[in-house]
């Protein structure tokens, strides 16, 4: 059965156009307390959003009707909701927040009691019960009552995990994306002994992603060579995922980042026997982890999809070339503090620049990335295309070329990645995909 509501990461869209209206959301309330019965406490957090207030109140009328309790953190990242919700022991955690997408989204991400996002089933289940309920709902206009959360269980978890662990005296730029770290990561890795300077930290509600963020490595790339520091960190709204760079202003994406984590695995950490990764990841970095004799798993794109294999396989590692990286033991949620962490602490430990470590891996074999936006709906036109016919006409260019046209997870898109080996070929295979695509679309 297809889902109507649920994406490839929650729930998500414009805000008062359904279904990310008021009602909707009251209407989730009641569906995962009827999905599952003896539901006592749910965790809910959000991110910098102007709209995460209207969202928390419609959850917190929907679960009052059911008489479940509520306890709302405020301004927090997906992982620490991800994280407590395991850890405090809450039926449900929901993470207000559209990620990446501007400030005019919104949506919900939403947690079962082990720290792990719903299964398929498990959304499609709270949906059939969603479009059977015909309670209207009474807001209430009270305001929200926030509880405070002691950050430093999550701090020991993530330390914890490294041997001789010592990051002081790393210079490091944090862009915040004006998200949900903009308060947490400077101080985290203030208290780790870093040098820490600071950008996109004044969230207003309305600039969350706004030419900052994972979706700007640009940027990261010019402030890290501008301030001379060992490392740039670059956390996209809800802080899941981190784009790095180097103190050349190189750009270490989630592939590089696990190819790095593979390499350089040590001691304790030396368990990751086999690593997932998506149709997205480059041709270079496939090579690199099969060179390692390390087990390499392929998904469709989207992180649950690299969880899904992750379990299966029964790997710990996984991730995506947007640097959502995903670790078993951390409630297969995608941290983007956590991945950082892996990354300076094997910096630091191997007493190397991070540009020399990334030089040393291989070199990316030519890869290109195009979003379409278009007239008529995504999946329409993917059903008109012929993928057969245009994997055929593509290897008559290039025997070994790659490439992948799907529909966005998270947003109202046609995204198409084509990678070879040769420049030239890999921008002739992109106008003639999109070429087709206009041809149908008009």
């Amino acid at each position: 059965m297809k889902k109507k509501y649920f994406g490839t990461d929650g729930i998500r869209g414009r805000v008062k156009k359904f279904p990310i209206v008021d009602d909707f959301f009251f209407k989730i309330a009641l569906s995962l307390v009827n999905a599952k019965k003896e539901k006592k406490k749910i965790l809910i957090g959000k991110d910098t959003r102007i709209s995460g207030t209207y969202i928390e109140k419609a959850l917190r009328d929907g679960f009052k009707l059911m008489k479940v309790d509520c306890d709302f953190i405020g301004v927090v990242s997906t992982p620490i909701i991800s994280f407590y919700t395991k850890f405090l022991n809450y039926d449900f955690g929901i993470m207000i927040s559209a990620s990446h997408n501007p400030y005019y989204d919104n949506g919900v991400k939403i947690f079962k009691k082990n720290g792990q996002k719903l299964s398929d089933q498990e959304e499609i289940k709270i949906e059939n019960k969603l479009d059977r309920i015909k309670i209207i709902p009474n807001f209430s206009k009270s305001p929200i009552s926030y509880k405070k959360l002691d950050f430093k269980p999550y701090k020991n978890f993530i330390t914890k995990k490294f041997n001789k662990f010592n990051l002081s005296g790393v210079k490091v730029v944090i862009d915040c994306a004006n998200g949900s770290v903009y308060r947490l990561a400077p101080n985290f890795f203030k208290q780790l002994g870093c040098n820490v300077i600071c950008y996109s930290n004044k969230p207003n509600g309305k600039n969350i992603n706004k030419n900052c963020g994972a979706t700007f490595p640009g940027r990261i790339a010019k402030l890290t060579k501008k301030h001379k520091a060992n490392i740039g960190l670059s956390f996209d709204g809800d802080a899941d995922r981190v784009v790095i760079a180097a103190e050349n202003g190189d750009i270490i994406d989630g592939d590089k980042a696990l190819a790095i984590i593979c390499k350089y695995q040590q001691g304790d950490l030396k368990f990751f026997d086999s690593v997932v990764s998506t149709k997205m990841s480059n041709l270079a970095f496939r090579n690199f982890i099969k060179k390692l004799k390390i087990r390499l798993f392929m998904s469709n794109v989207g992180d649950r999809y690299v969880i899904e294999k992750m379990k299966k396989n029964k790997s710990k590692l996984g991730g995506e070339p947007s640097g959502h990286i995903i670790f078993s033991d951390n409630g297969y949620c995608g941290d983007g503090i956590l991945t950082a962490i892996y990354i300076m602490n094997i910096l630091k430990k191997n007493k190397i620049q991070l540009s020399q470590l990334s030089e040393s891996l291989y070199k990316k074999t030519y890869q290109s990335l195009v979003n379409i936006k278009t007239i008529n709906n995504p999946e329409f036109i993917l059903k008109k295309i012929k993928i057969k016919n245009i994997k055929q006409n593509l290897l008559l260019i290039d025997k070994k070329i790659d490439f992948l046209i799907r529909k966005s997870g998270t947003e109202n898109l046609i995204r198409i990645m084509v990678q070879s080996h040769n420049e030239s070929y890999v921008n002739k295979s992109i106008k003639q995909i999109v070429n087709k695509i206009k041809q149908i679309d008009e």
